[in-house]
């Protein structure tokens, strides 16, 4: 469970080099399940599909969580 755990870690410590991100990322990234996580992408704005693949944009989602917590 802890290598789990540390794992998860690294993981979302390297999607914040990333703009785009596929669902499962996504996921990681906002720590929501998956149905919330795409509903919350489309109704943000973050989601962008590329031929077949749908992606998020870590710096659209960053900007609504911003706007949130007023942040600037």
């Amino acid at each position: 469970m802890k290598g789990s755990k540390k794992m998860n870690e690294e993981k979302i410590q390297n999607l914040e080099k990333k703009r785009l991100i596929d669902i499962r990322d996504f996921m990681l990234y906002t720590g929501l399940g998956h149905n919330n996580a795409v509903k919350l992408g489309e109704e943000i704005g973050c989601r962008i599909k590329i031929g077949r693949r749908i992606l998020y944009d870590t710096r659209k989602a960053d900007q609504y969580f911003d706007s949130l917590t007023g942040v600037k």
